[in-house]
């Protein structure tokens, strides 16, 4: 079943080791998998949900965990989530590692004790005997929305920025990257390197780009690397009577970006496929249990979202899953 899991009591337990069956059991019972995500309010994480649900409704001899962190974008609660689930003896976590240093200890851990353990959407600083990871080509998605940016501005060009992410995301930092070094070969584009980061939230980006905007007039382009900076830059975009005027290209899809696309105030936004994430975090780690060849890396595909190919039927087949189903789905076979 899938549930939100009630953080165990940390405690001395055995830990349980060996491979299940295509049953999906191990001594008789169900093995247990968990998928940790980074938060759980978010639209991106919503629609990841609901791939883990689409698999755990299609795998229901395995007991399948969604486990958000008891906060949302905090490293160290997602720490101790993964440390909880290894107390509690999940025989795989697959995780979305906030932090690429910080989650080293307790992932270590989790191996130590028994866990085969997956790394889906973002990586870690060391990934040795991580069983997958399943994830967007992070430099490559910043390269297309540097491409993107530099056809959005025309043969004029101009100045172009950049709102980064939180230190310590993976992701996000390959993204960064990607759009810097291909930013760079693009010469009517001056890039203007600010050094500054929108937080945890769309809230927090909006109040960091609103000061950004002011402060540097004469910006042509920004480039956002993932969807809550995308959005706050749009919201301060919109308070200050610059939407539109300003190209802006983001990361990830949302309904405020979706909308933003259509009506021109977003040049463009790349996105992944996140529903196939969530399904493939369940699917792979259920081939790992029962001792089946799975490659080290899976590719999920980046797209760029414009106004010319967002109704097409193929883009609406990744950007609008029906998450809810699934999850509704699951809620009812658990009852």
């Amino acid at each position: 079943m899938i549930k939100k899991f009630a953080v165990a009591a940390l405690g001395a337990l055995t830990l349980l080791n060996g491979c299940g069956d295509a049953n999906g059991s191990k001594s008789g019972k169900k093995m247990k998998i968990a998928v940790v995500p980074k938060a759980y309010d978010v639209g991106y994480w919503k629609i990841v949900h609901g791939g883990v649900a689409k698999a755990a409704v299609e795998n229901p001899k395995y007991d399948i965990t969604w486990q958000p962190p008891a906060v949302n974008g905090d490293s160290s609660s997602q720490s101790d989530t993964v440390e909880n689930l290894t107390v509690s003896q999940f025989d795989a976590i697959a995780l979305c590692p906030i932090d690429e240093g910080e989650l080293l200890k307790s992932v270590e851990g989790a191996k130590k004790g028994g866990s085969k353990v997956l790394l889906w959407d973002s990586g870690l600083a060391k990934e040795n005997s991580i069983e997958t990871f399943i994830a967007t080509d992070n430099t490559q998605g910043g390269k297309l929305c540097a491409q993107a940016l530099a056809k959005a501005l025309g043969e004029k060009g101009g100045t172009v920025i950049m709102l980064r992410y939180t230190e310590g995301s993976a992701s996000t930092t390959k993204r960064e990257n990607g759009f810097l070094e291909e930013i760079k070969k693009h010469k009517a584009v001056k890039y203007l390197e600010l050094n500054q980061r929108g937080g945890l939230d769309e809230a927090t980006a909006k109040d960091k780009a609103e000061i950004i905007l002011t402060a540097n007039t004469g910006i042509a382009g920004i480039f956002c690397p993932n969807q809550t900076t995308t959005e706050g830059m749009l919201l301060a975009l919109k308070q200050l009577n610059l939407n539109g005027k300003i190209k802006l290209v983001g990361f990830d899809i949302s309904e405020p970006i979706t909308a933003a696309i259509k009506n021109g105030d977003l040049a463009g936004s790349a996105a992944q496929d996140p529903f196939r994430m969530g399904y493939l975090s369940v699917t792979k780690s259920i081939e790992v249990l029962e001792g089946k060849k799975v490659d080290k890396r899976i590719d999920t595909g980046v797209t760029i979202i414009t106004k010319e190919n967002i109704d097409s039927a193929k883009m609406k087949e990744i950007l609008f899953p029906n998450y809810n189903k699934w999850i509704k789905e699951m809620e009812q076979l658990s009852k």
